[in-house]
C-alpha cells in the first residue's frame, strides 16, 4: 500500500515541475509586460500640449528617473517643439536640470589710430590676442560634444583697410560640429596658425589706415546677432572682450566718453579716485553713453588695454572706466571688469585666463 502511494507521488512530481514552470514563466511574462515608467512618462509626453503639462509630467517622474538620460532628453526635446516666448523659455529652464555649458567669446579689438599712435600696441594686443586663444584652448580641450565658440569682430566692417571681409572667416571657430570626438581632435597645431595668420593680417591691414572704433554703434546694430541664448540642451556663457584705449570716439562723430571740454567739470571728481563719485557726476550731468536696447543679463565684459593719454594721466582712466560701467551695467550686464594696459604681460595673460575660465 505504501509503495503505492510512493509511486502515485512519484508520478505527479514531474506535472508539479511543470506546473511550477508555467506558474514562473507566467510571471516572467506578466512582470516584462508590464510597461516600465518611463514608457509610461514618455506615452504621457505625447498627449502633453503645453510647457505646463510637460513640467507635471517632469514633476510626476522625476524621483524615480531622475539618472534617465533619455527621459530628460525627451523632456527637453518636447519643450524645444512648441512655440514658446522668451519668458516662457526661461522659465522652464529654472526648473529643469541644468544643461551642459557651452562658451560664446567675442573679441572686439579697436583697430583706430591708438594702433599707431600708443608705442608698442600692435605687439601688446597681438599677445592679447594669443592670450585669448590660449584660455579658449585650455577651457575647452577636456569637453566633448560642446557648443563652445569663439569670434573675432570688429566695430565697422570696413576697418583692417576694408579687408576684414576677407579674413573674417579665419576669425571663427565653431565647435557645435566637432561631434563625437574629444575637443583636443579640434585643436591642432593647424588651427592654432590659422588663427595667429589671421590676427596678424588684420592688424598689418589696419596700420594706417584707421577708422574710428564706434563700439556704441556696434552694440546698437551687431552685438545681439553674436550673443547666444541659452536653451534646452545647451547653457550659454557669453563673454566679450574688448581690446581698446578706453576711448569712444567714432571717426567724424561726437564722442561717448565726453572729456575734452568738461575737465572743470570731472577732473577734481577723478582726482578724488571714488569710481561711484564719478558715475553720479556723469549721470548728473547728461553725459551717459547712450543705452543700446540689448540685453547683457547674460554677458560678462571685459574691457582691456586700456591706456591714458598723456593730457590725462592719472585722471582719465577712472574717468573711462565710469563711462564703461555706468553705460555696460545700464544695460543690465552680468559683470563688468575694467583692465589698464600693464607692462609685464603675465599680469594681462592671467586677467584673461581667469575672465574666460571663471
Amino acid at each position: 500500500m505504501e509503495n503505492s502511494k510512493k509511486k502515485k507521488k512519484k508520478d505527479r512530481k514531474p506535472l508539479f515541475i511543470l506546473f511550477a514552470f508555467f506558474a514562473v514563466f507566467g510571471l516572467f511574462i506578466y512582470l516584462i509586460s508590464i510597461p516600465s515608467p518611463e514608457e509610461n512618462a514618455k506615452k504621457e509626453l505625447i498627449t502633453a500640449y503645453n510647457k505646463d503639462a510637460v513640467k507635471q509630467v517632469w514633476e510626476k517622474y522625476k524621483l524615480k528617473l531622475h539618472d534617465s538620460e533619455s527621459f530628460l532628453l525627451a523632456i527637453r526635446t518636447k519643450l524645444s517643439t512648441m512655440q514658446l516666448t522668451d519668458a516662457e523659455i526661461k522659465d522652464c529652464i529654472g526648473w529643469l536640470p541644468p544643461a551642459p555649458e557651452s562658451l560664446n567669446i567675442i573679441v572686439i579689438p579697436d583697430l583706430s589710430n591708438r594702433i599707431d599712435l600708443i608705442p608698442g600696441q600692435i605687439d601688446s594686443d597681438k599677445k592679447t590676442m594669443e592670450a585669448i586663444w590660449n584660455a579658449f584652448e585650455s577651457t575647452c580641450k577636456l569637453k566633448k560634444d560642446s557648443h563652445d565658440r569663439l569670434i573675432v569682430d570688429v566695430t565697422d566692417k570696413h576697418q583692417a583697410g576694408g579687408e576684414f571681409e576677407k579674413i573674417a572667416n579665419n576669425l571663427r571657430f565653431n565647435l557645435s560640429d566637432h561631434k563625437g570626438k574629444t575637443n583636443r581632435l579640434y585643436f591642432t597645431q593647424e588651427l592654432s596658425n590659422q588663427y595667429r595668420n589671421a590676427v596678424n593680417t588684420m592688424y598689418v591691414s589696419a596700420k594706417g589706415k584707421e577708422l574710428g572704433a564706434d563700439y556704441y554703434r556696434y552694440f546698437r546694430q551687431y552685438l545681439e546677432s553674436n550673443l547666444k541664448k541659452p536653451n534646452f540642451f545647451t547653457k550659454y556663457k557669453n563673454k566679450v572682450i574688448i581690446l581698446t584705449d578706453g576711448y569712444i570716439e567714432p571717426q567724424d562723430e561726437k564722442a561717448y566718453t565726453k572729456l575734452y571740454g568738461y575737465e572743470k567739470i570731472l577732473y577734481p571728481v577723478a582726482k578724488k579716485g571714488d569710481l561711484k563719485d564719478m558715475i553720479n557726476k556723469i549721470n548728473k550731468h547728461d553725459f551717459n553713453i547712450p543705452s543700446a536696447n540689448i540685453d547683457l543679463s547674460n554677458t560678462e565684459i571685459l574691457v582691456c588695454e586700456v591706456t591714458e593719454r598723456k593730457s590725462g594721466e592719472g585722471r582719465d582712466s577712472i574717468i573711462l572706466e565710469a563711462y564703461w560701467k555706468d553705460w555696460l551695467y545700464r544695460m543690465a550686464a552680468k559683470d563688468v571688469v575694467f583692465y589698464e594696459r600693464q607692462k609685464a604681460s603675465a599680469a594681462t595673460i592671467e586677467t584673461i585666463k581667469k575672465f574666460i575660465s571663471s
